[in-house]
């Protein structure tokens, strides 16, 4: 199956993969709130819908992605990339399209949990492997990083991650965010 090819995935799992930080990346760190909410298909329809409103909102406010801290980790670095979307009149936009930075806001931060589970879930046994063959410090970090990721990626539905897996093609427009 083809796996959902987001940017926040990216910025996500750049935490996991990259060294740089001397501390743990997501050792003890938590979802949003909204992150691990459950995912309705009314939710995820308006959330589509609003989509193209949303990204011409942000091109409007001259929208860049704000770079995480070193030591955001994915999930920070996930919720710096989300909040920093609210520019100046989105959520006016959005209530045109009938919804609001609030209610998106939950949607998005579902919809990229749900994702970058579904990417942690689609890691091979032989990537893992391999990073448990790298005895170097930077890989040791890295596949703990990993496993902490993994388990927090643990805390997202299912039901989430099923919804975001069928609507892949409706949501590969995030990839054009601000554009």
């Amino acid at each position: 199956m083809r796996k959902v090819a987001l940017v926040a995935v990216f910025v996500v799992l750049a935490g996991v993969y990259c060294g740089g930080s001397s501390k743990p990346a997501v050792a003890g760190a938590k979802w949003p709130a909204d992150a691990c909410g459950t995912l309705t298909e009314a939710e995820i329809g308006q959330f589509v819908k609003a989509l193209p409103t949303f990204s011409a909102a942000l091109k409007a406010g001259m929208w860049t992605p704000t770079p995480p801290k070193e030591t955001d980790g994915p999930i920070g670095s996930l919720a710096t990339f989300v909040e920093g979307m609210n520019v100046a009149g989105v959520d006016d936009s959005l209530k045109t399209a009938g919804s609001s930075w609030g209610a998106f806001k939950a949607t998005l931060y579902k919809v990229f949990a749900a994702s970058a589970a579904l990417s942690i879930d689609g890691v091979t046994p032989e990537m893992i492997a391999s990073m448990k063959s790298d005895t170097s410090a930077s890989a040791k970090k890295g596949l703990k990083d990993y496993e902490a990721f993994k388990a927090a990626c643990a805390l997202i539905p299912e039901a989430n991650k099923k919804m975001v897996a069928a609507h892949q093609q409706e949501l590969q427009a995030l990839q054009a965010l601000g554009q």
